[in-house]
């Protein structure tokens, strides 16, 4: 049974303060025309072209986990495939919601598109921060944190903890690039699950209710990383089209990894502002690649000494 009331739910809306209270109430928040129709146009035809070149030189990735057919598609570092993309880091609401639940320092952990064609399955529920270890009393037994994995992370039901839990180290920000609808399989979300402290049952179909994010082509929908989510079942006779940009902390390893894989000419075009996303920026000292760090950012090992003699 659904622990909410639907008509308290979360609305698309532009006020940067209601984003901010509906994402730390119910762990997601949704921005109201967060880019017009010729944006998300501009956004679909690269995409889509994008896509198409990708299958057809072999590049496309599969889940065969989730996706054993290899009906949708996941196109992966997107930083590296358009000038339009590296701007969408930058969305100025979506930045206010990340250093609300972030801070004032965090990185891109990653950006990449989903396109979920028909015939698609609803996926298993699960939160994006799953590999963060569960908080335990001292003295208490514990699962260390290079041992992690989906098999062994705490399950249990979606309603707010009476014991400490794990702050938020991530958020996830969808783009919807197509109408976000229930027939076209709109991701799932359990409302207030970010509280739980514990990971869903993988279970599909779901043994707990959600609710689909649907919304118009050019909202965005933010989610905390520890609400439980999971892509819907696509019954439509259309492909949707996501655009993902999940940010972090800066201490936690990213999903892509930028500093390796960024193209050397988005990086000698890239503003201080995108090279800090990128995990460029030093913090803490950790980051670092030399002895000296000039304005703050890492040097690139072509820059740095090596073995040296008297």
């Amino acid at each position: 049974m659904a622990h909410w009331d639907v008509e308290k739910l979360p609305r698309p809306t532009r006020d940067e303060a209601r984003l901010k209270a509906d994402i730390d109430e119910w762990g997601y928040c949704l921005i109201e025309a967060a880019y017009t129709p010729a944006e998300i146009a501009s956004f679909k035809a690269r995409l889509a072209e994008q896509a198409l070149g990708e299958r057809n030189h072999g590049h496309h990735k599969r889940s065969l986990v989730q996706d054993p057919a290899g009906i949708n598609q996941w196109m992966v570092m997107l930083i590296n495939k358009g000038e339009m993309f590296r701007r969408h880091v930058h969305h100025p609401l979506v930045n206010a919601v990340a250093r609300h639940v972030l801070g004032a320092e965090y990185v891109l952990s990653e950006i990449s598109s989903h396109i979920t064609r028909p015939g698609a399955q609803l996926l298993s529920l699960h939160t994006d921060q799953w590999w963060l270890p569960t908080p335990v009393m001292p003295g208490a037994p514990y699962v260390k944190a290079g041992d992690v994995s989906r098999s062994n992370v705490r399950l249990g039901p979606p309603t707010k903890s009476t014991t400490p839990i794990n702050p938020p180290l991530c958020i996830n920000a969808m783009c919807m690039v197509t109408d976000f609808t229930e027939e076209n399989g709109a991701t799932r979300l359990v409302p207030g699950s970010h509280l739980s402290g514990v990971q869903p049952d993988p279970s599909v179909p779901h043994p707990s209710p959600s609710i689909a994010a649907a919304a118009p082509a050019g909202t965005v929908v933010i989610w905390d990383g520890r609400l439980w989510h999971a892509a819907g079942a696509n019954r439509s006779n259309d492909e949707r089209f996501g655009l993902v940009t999940m940010y972090g902390g800066p201490q936690m390893r990213t999903l892509q990894n930028f500093t390796l894989g960024t193209k050397q000419e988005v990086l000698d075009g890239a503003s201080p502002e995108l090279l800090k996303l990128l995990g460029f920026k030093v913090w803490l000292s950790y980051g670092q690649t030399g002895e000296t760090i000039e304005g703050g950012f890492a040097k690139h090992a072509k820059d740095l000494i090596g073995e040296l003699k008297p």
